[in-house]
């Protein structure tokens, strides 16, 4: 297996359980922290009035979101890569009161995309390339935004994600000038000593009684 697919398959089963096994309709089977953690903040953001943009890069787990919205009957507009209406997603969450969260795919929300109907943005998983990051966030920090925007990035402590989120920080300078730049070439450019970094296991000690 390609070191890129295997730290693929880690940062899926990080995002939750059935985003990995490819079975999306099965998710209240599964338990995941951070899909705990992302409930919580999204039904904040709802309770107090605000509207929500969250970014994934898998499609299972847009799948994963979308059935938790209609189980709950929240309204949402998504844009993914396949999607053709792309103007009328956009316009819907913008102007419809009833359209509380907006899900989108990073690669397919680029130019173009207005969100400032949001105050609330919630990066479900992290890219290597933070301007691509960047980029999707700005899609809300435009000119009409009229409220401050909260961004959240969510980090799975002690897993891979942690490791990831470490790496950003160091080469995030360097990544922010090569905005075209994919995920897989940047793993490629890591340092052999990075990818063990990333590959050796979290350990913590435990507290003593």
């Amino acid at each position: 297996m390609h070191i890129f697919a295997a730290l693929t398959h880690l940062k899926q089963i990080c995002n939750h359980p059935a985003s990995y096994l490819k079975v999306p309709e099965n998710y209240t089977q599964h338990l995941s922290g951070k899909w705990n953690l992302f409930k919580e903040l999204l039904s904040e953001a709802l309770a107090s009035e605000q509207k929500v943009v969250v970014f994934t890069q898998y499609l299972a787990m847009l799948d994963i979101m979308k059935s938790y919205l209609d189980a709950l009957e929240i309204g949402y507009a998504m844009i993914r890569g396949d999607t053709r209406d792309r103007q009328e997603q956009m316009k819907r969450f913008q102007k419809d009161d009833d359209c509380r969260v907006f899900l989108g795919s990073l690669q397919a929300v680029g130019l173009g995309v207005d969100l400032t109907a949001a105050s609330v943005v919630i990066h479900y998983d992290r890219w290597w390339n933070p301007a691509r990051e960047n980029q999707a966030t700005d899609r809300v920090h435009r000119i009409g935004q009229k409220r401050g925007v909260q961004v959240f990035k969510l980090v799975t402590v002690g897993t891979i994600e942690e490791r990831i989120d470490a790496i950003i920080r160091r080469k995030g300078k360097l990544a922010d000038e090569i905005l075209a730049c994919d995920d897989e070439n940047l793993v490629k450019a890591l340092t052999r000593e990075e990818l063990m970094e990333l590959l050796q296991y979290v350990t913590k000690e435990e507290p003593e009684d």
